[in-house]
């Protein structure tokens, strides 16, 4: 193992351990601290190293024992497995790794309260324990190139998100007039038979939108009972929503909080989205207090609470998420003729979280599985999202990409992401157009703006081996 490699490996670490125990001193994780925000850095470490490795198609030894010894203990115990068993811990271990790190998220919400910087100190900490691993054996290939940078940039990208966020709250709060703040006027509302056409047109979800007509058409009938003073069930709305990323769970939900709105079922149809840290605090009692909140900017619409398992973690009973569960149980109780929770997650580990307390699994009742999208569902998403766009693939750059998702094996597969795939193969196409004419003698037509071809397609998904070849002339 390169020595060198290994020490940037740690230094990298260091970044990250710093921002967590800065976490710790500002009280913004929880009271017990150290130990378990520990914990959680160094499962995600390796689990994070792990999805590289997957990506990559194959685990050297000698990455095998960097992710043994970068963290301040080997969690996953990948010292003493081989590569085999160290890829099915990191794959059990994915969600650690899934979406935007619980962790970075922490830091961000810490940079908002207390006015820091520790998120991009996280940030920048990921992205050189990356690089430091992908070349421990001397050779980084295309795929962790690849990898790297996809995932490092939609970390960045989550913080510049966040950052426009602070900025137009901030314009909002000081009372500027909405020309100050370069904001449209605020959109008509749509009709309950817009909302309807506008769900029925998203591409594949067939069981989905089934399931949405079902509920539509049942609190459509309890009304017309009302009205004829018929009795009505006493039922709950609340829902669960599973499946991989991608697969359009916010999106849906988004949907039926506008859609209650219209059939007068909710007062005000907004959606609040959470997750664990806009729900757990840093000290006792002080969580109970901040769902609290978090419901009451909920009342009359729906919330949304993503990586809804992230609160009821096994082998952490001490933690502060079981507070907020114990909490949200009893206020979803006392305000339910006016509030619809969704929970999502992966199916598993959904299962974990709807049994962390008696009161859960009587409240969810309604369970919806979104399935992974199929090829020829993913090609038309990118169809779709590229007209939204202004842009136009022709035959080969679509033959290109189906290609790619043909060939994708298992692992691959979970890693793309579905629709958040698509998306990121959009810009990989959009990039690689930028580029094709940025470097022309050509008069730039607006067809040729238009335009995505196969040469972009195969200047963006290079086969491994041209990839390779390039990374190692640099």
């Amino acid at each position: 193992m390169d020595e060198r490699q290994l020490k940037k490996g740690r230094d990298a670490y260091q970044m990250m351990d710093d921002a967590c125990n800065k976490l710790v001193e500002s009280g913004n994780w929880q009271r017990v601290g150290a130990s378990d925000i520990k914990l959680f850095l160094d499962m995600y470490v390796q689990a994070l190293l792990m999805k590289m490795a997957q990506s990559a198609g194959s685990l050297s030894d000698e990455l095998r024992l960097f992710a043994a010894k970068i963290p301040s203990r080997d969690v996953l115990g990948l010292g003493r497995m081989n590569a085999e068993a160290a890829l099915n811990a990191g794959f059990k271990n994915r969600s650690f790794a899934e979406g935007t790190p619980l962790l970075l998220r922490c830091c961000v919400a810490m940079d908002d309260k207390d006015g820091t910087r520790v998120a991009a100190q996280f940030v920048d900490g990921v992205s050189h324990l990356l690089y430091a691993a992908a070349d421990v054996d001397g050779d980084m290939s295309g795929r962790e190139l690849n990898f790297i940078t996809a995932y490092a940039g939609s970390l960045r990208t989550f913080l510049m998100t966040r950052a426009a966020g602070r900025h137009q709250y901030a314009a909002v709060s000081e009372n500027k007039e909405p020309e100050e703040q370069n904001e449209a006027p605020e959109k008509q509302e749509e009709t309950l038979d817009e909302l309807m056409k506008e769900l029925d047109g998203l591409i594949g979800l067939e069981d989905v939108k089934h399931e949405v007509h079902t509920l539509v058409n049942l609190i459509k009938v309890r009304e017309m009972r009302k009205q004829h003073d018929l009795k009505v069930m006493d039922m709950s709305f609340h829902m669960v929503f599973t499946g991989n990323p991608g697969t359009g769970k916010t999106t849906v939900a988004r949907l039926v909080a506008k859609i209650y709105k219209q059939l007068g079922f909710l007062s005000k149809g907004q959606m609040i989205e959470t997750d664990r840290s806009g729900l757990v605090a840093g000290y006792v009692g002080q969580t109970a207090g901040k769902v609290t909140q978090v419901v009451n900017s909920a009342l009359g619409g729906i919330l949304f609470i993503d990586e809804a398992y992230s609160l009821a973690r096994k082998g952490q009973e001490n933690d502060f998420g079981r507070e907020a569960i114990d909490t949200l149980v009893k206020l979803m109780e006392d305000h339910r003729d006016d509030l619809v929770v969704i929970v999502a997650g992966y199916t598993d580990e959904m299962h974990d979280f709807l049994t962390s307390n008696p009161g859960l699994i009587s409240r969810f009742n309604k369970y919806i599985d979104f399935p992974d999208y199929t090829d020829d569902e993913l090609m038309a998403i990118l169809d779709m999202n590229a007209k939204r766009q202004g842009y136009e693939l022709d035959a080969g750059a679509k033959s290109i990409v189906r290609t790619m998702l043909e060939e994708m094996g298992l692992n691959a597969r979970m890693d793309f992401g579905n629709a958040r795939g698509m998306r990121n193969t959009l810009e990989k196409l959009v990039q690689a157009q930028a580029n094709r004419l940025a470097e022309t003698d050509e008069e730039v037509t607006r067809d040729m703006l238009i335009s995505l071809i196969e040469e972009d397609a195969k200047k963006a998904f290079q086969t491994e081996n041209e990839t390779e070849s390039t990374t190692g002339e640099r």
